[in-house]
């Protein structure tokens, strides 16, 4: 039997070669194994965190004098793909946002929530909630509302980007 030259010059990677990639290999499939735990963990924690606020969103849908109004789009690319809602009941001055696809900001940025009311000037709106995204929620992330004053007659709620050393970028807007 005959051996051509290429087949005794074939390559063959020695011990160490094996050994460094199946360590390389076994390193690799532990930490993402060790880092889709530790989502799952956070995202658990995350939806826990949500639950009261679930039920204050049933209660508040349930009151008599409940405005509820899906959030309206503005040509801001930030909102391309954030859906949801603001349900706020005036009788009990509070209320819950609702997002999906909310992209997650950066630690020196904050979403703000401002309220409009017929009872103030126009150019004098209501802060009512300062927050910042959750990325660990990836579906309906709930955002209690809290405003700094008793609001009467509210008319539009605006939800803006207020990112450091950026003009405020208005990204949602809902009127009931």
């Amino acid at each position: 039997m005959k051996t051509t030259t290429q087949e005794k010059n074939k390559f063959k990677p020695p011990l160490w070669f094996w050994v460094a990639l199946a360590s390389v290999s076994l390193i690799t499939l532990s930490s993402t194994a060790l880092n889709l735990a530790k989502n799952s963990r956070l995202t658990i924690a995350a939806k826990q965190d949500q639950k009261p606020l679930i039920q204050q969103r049933i209660e508040l849908l349930a009151e008599k004098d409940v405005l509820q109004s899906n959030w309206l789009k503005t040509l801001n690319k930030r909102a391309k793909k954030i859906k949801g809602d603001l349900v706020w009941s005036t009788r009990q001055q509070k209320g819950v946002m609702r997002f999906n696809n909310l992209p997650k900001n950066s630690p020196n940025d904050f979403y703000h929530l401002w309220i409009y009311d017929l009872e103030n000037s126009s150019k004098d709106p209501i802060s009512a909630t300062k927050f910042q995204s959750n990325s660990h929620v990836k579906k309906d992330f709930l955002v209690d509302i809290v405003p700094a004053k008793t609001i009467k007659k509210p008319y539009k709620f605006i939800l803006v980007l207020e990112a450091k050393d950026q003009k405020d970028q208005i990204l949602l807007l809902a009127q009931p």
